[in-house]
């Protein structure tokens, strides 16, 4: 059913409520046949959601996906998947589930690969410990079809909220298997100061060691490729910049940290978010926390609100481009969450998923 947006003028899209969800869907993915994957946010409102991933079949109902082995914890073969956010859908058909791994169990992050043609498991990468750290958790990540790549944002999480996580990209050759862990604690990747986010009124807080709530401090999260796979896009959550590199100097080994780090770009302005997402003509679009908003930062770096509903905007949280020319949303509400919200479960069901047309095409996978 169609929204009603409300901006501060300038660009306005209509958007659209396409799914709802019993349990807090975390990122989506569409496939080239349209079929709709979600992730269920490791942030739950309750007890772990019984499936990782799930397909959205149609009127609230889904099913475990790809099925149930692989939907729920690893068995002792190493089947299934820990916990998630970050999923997306190749081109081709390919859904690549980004499991954050436990530690404390013994399973390490890993990409697992499903081919929704054939139905079957295409391959397994575990993320090797040299491309880890302790606070590691890999959280979103871009594919790139053309050289067979994935580029993760490891945003690393500390048990103090006012620490940084040493955040960084990891990029994995998919072809050689190499992986190498980059720009780890550049400026770009790190929180900025004085960048508080507040919704509803209210500051978003995590408790600290002490017991104590301050306002969450966080680096890295949202990442994307462009339709062209030329340039990987990214940006933390309490900021106000996106950036870029090119992809194919995050695979260049022979770049040195100090190389890498003269190659990032500023690509814009933007508000306080947790998911991006970009379009042909170099439109990065922002899900804007802090405004209960969808945005853009123009390629000429400024920034406009395109949707806004204060109402049922509340976290916008993931993209994903579809088939149909749309982009994806989910809402995630985690501010009324417990671990951002002084322990209180104040979220409402159901958790919904929304969609809007594109400025310019978009190309699935992004």
């Amino acid at each position: 059913m169609p929204e009603t947006p409300h901006t501060d003028g300038g660009t306005e899209v209509e958007t659209e409520r396409y799914a709802e969800f019993d349990t807090r869907a975390g990122n989506p993915a569409m496939t080239p046949d349209g079929r709709l994957i979600v992730s269920n946010h490791p942030f739950p409102y309750g007890d772990p959601p019984e499936y990782r991933v799930v397909e959205y079949v149609d009127d609230g109902e889904v099913r475990p996906f790809p099925n149930e082995a692989w939907s729920t914890p690893p068995d002792e073969d190493g089947v299934g998947i820990s916990s998630l956010i970050g999923l997306r859908a190749d081109p081709d058909g390919m859904v690549r589930i980004l499991d954050i791994g436990d530690p404390e169990a013994g399973h390490r992050p890993k990409l697992v690969s499903w081919d929704t043609t054939a139905d079957r498991l295409h391959r397994v990468d575990h993320i090797p410990a040299h491309a880890t750290t302790d606070l590691s958790f890999m959280q979103d990540f871009a594919y790139d079809a053309v050289r067979n790549a994935i580029y993760i944002a490891d945003l690393g999480l500390s048990d103090e909220p006012s620490a940084d996580g040493k955040p960084a990209v990891v990029a994995l050759d998919l072809e050689t298997g190499r992986t190498r862990r980059v720009i780890e604690d550049h400026p770009s990747v790190l929180p900025e100061d004085g960048v508080t986010p507040v919704m509803e009124g209210e500051p978003v807080v995590q408790e600290n060691s002490k017991g104590e709530y301050e306002p969450i401090r966080a680096g890295l999260d949202g990442i994307t490729i462009d339709p062209a796979f030329e340039w990987v896009y990214y940006c933390g959550i309490t900021t106000e910049s996106v950036y870029r590199i090119r992809a194919a100097d995050l695979l260049d080994e022979s770049l040195s940290d100090a190389d890498l780090d003269d190659r990032i770009e500023r690509y814009g302005d933007k508000e306080v978010c947790d998911g991006i997402t970009v379009d042909t003509a170099g439109n990065v679009y922002i899900t804007d926390m802090t405004n209960n908003a969808i945005g853009v930062t123009r390629p000429s770096g400024e920034y406009e609100v395109i949707a806004r509903d204060d109402e049922q905007f509340l976290w916008p949280d993931g993209f994903c481009c579809g088939p149909d020319g749309h982009i994806y949303f989910t809402v995630t509400q985690l501010h009324r969450a417990p671990p951002f919200n002084r322990g209180e479960e104040e979220s409402y069901h159901p958790f919904r998923l929304f969609r809007f047309e594109s400025l310019a095409p978009v190309t699935v996978g992004r």
